[in-house]
């Protein structure tokens, strides 16, 4: 008996009108995981699209309100008038939102031949189906690690230079316009002095930044990366001497071990005017043309403190491929579509026609970026340096 290999699951993957099978495999949530995900802790997905201009550009607007306190009544004398009230400080910047596409999958005739004959035999396509999904994954992936550098490179610098990123095209920067006055360095010494008292300058740094913002009762957030929080955070002799006294009063066996994470979250709720500490783990594989490599959005020199919520807010825009396709699609190529990472980005299976022989290639694309919001807010430390 031989079995049809046009019934079998990876055929329907390709199949014209199948794009609900296609969705239906894309949400299997048992077959896909997140590897990347940081950047889904930071902010939430625009439930619209941004809208698109005709040549498959999209600019977004990101606006962000200063609120000033409201001050004390005026002495008037009877009907008097009131004094204008302050206008709020609004900030806005724009930027355009970039296509993204991951390296893709093709199948040339050969391959596709193997798994019919195989198939044809034995009537199972399990294997094949799973090495496919493997290359998905990593499809995935691409899209998960570019948000995350995305997102952390913002938070961090209040910009995205793409020119640093993958082996397509070059846009212009993203920036976010954090005024100057946002950015500081670490406090009276640099964070790795061994002598630096880190939770002084951090309380002091609060202390100023909650004056000068006038957010006394709001919950704050600090975050730095796993390193800086392990090398530096922990192992700082004040942080240490904190720990100590924590477990002595706790009667803890004494140690001179540096605090674990356990053991800082519990002695952190005797410490005040220190709000908590958010750890950030991301490291992204960037392959260009000259170099392929790990990297980081965010540099461990950098310290973030923010309110606490959303630090961002993620753009999108309608992707041209799909509405040119069907529209305008040569009829040698059939494609369908399904939709991957929370609607982020848009995945591409085509049967097509190279001349001689068939192929069949997967591609996924990604019109999205983060947009920083509560700008006014939004500090940023170089704990390398002084002052």
């Amino acid at each position: 008996m031989r079995f049809d290999f046009s019934t079998s699951r990876y055929a329907r993957l390709f199949s014209a009108n199948n794009e609900k099978f296609l969705q239906s495999y894309l949400d299997n949530t048992e077959l896909f995981r997140t590897n990347y995900g940081w950047y889904r802790t930071q902010g939430t997905i625009d439930p619209n699209d941004t809208p698109t201009a005709d040549d498959g550009s999209a600019t977004f607007n990101a606006k962000s309100r200063k609120v000033k306190a409201a001050p004390m009544m005026d002495l008037r004398s009877p009907l008097g008038d009131s004094n204008q009230m302050d206008s709020e400080g609004v900030h806005i910047y724009t930027g355009s939102i970039p296509d993204f596409i991951a390296p893709g999958i093709v199948e040339e005739a050969m391959e596709r031949d193997y798994k019919v004959r195989m198939f044809e035999q034995y009537g199972n396509d399990t294997d094949i189906v799973e090495n496919y999904t493997k290359k998905v994954q990593s499809m995935i992936d691409s899209s998960d690690a570019t948000l995350t550098w995305m997102t952390a490179q913002l938070m961090t610098t209040g910009k995205i230079d793409y020119s640093k990123i993958g082996r397509g095209i070059r846009v212009p920067l993203q920036n976010a316009n954090i005024p100057q006055e946002n950015f500081h360095n670490g406090g009276a010494k640099a964070w790795t002095d061994a002598s630096c008292n880190i939770l002084t300058q951090m309380r002091k740094m609060e202390e100023e930044y909650r004056y000068n913002l006038n957010l006394d009762k709001t919950p704050l957030i600090w975050q730095m990366t796993y390193k800086t929080y392990h090398d530096v955070f922990l192992a700082n002799q004040e942080v240490k001497d904190f720990v100590a006294e924590y477990r002595k009063l706790h009667y803890i066996a004494t140690s001179k071990a540096p605090a674990n994470d356990e053991e800082w979250a519990q002695a952190y709720k005797d410490l005040t005017g220190v709000s908590p500490i958010e750890i950030v783990e991301e490291k992204e594989r960037n392959k260009t043309h000259n170099s392929d490599g790990f990297i980081q959005g965010w540099d461990d020199s950098t310290v973030v403190l923010r309110p606490a919520g959303d630090a961002v807010k993620f753009v999108h825009k309608s992707i041209l491929d799909k509405r040119m396709d069907e529209q305008y699609g040569a009829k040698a190529i059939t494609s369908i579509y399904g939709r991957a990472n929370n609607g982020l980005a848009l995945v591409r299976n085509s049967e097509i026609d190279n001349g001689r022989f068939k192929e069949w290639h997967s591609d996924l694309m990604m019109s999205a970026c983060p947009v920083l919001i509560d700008v006014p807010y939004h500090h940023i430390y170089n704990i390398s340096k002084a002052g």
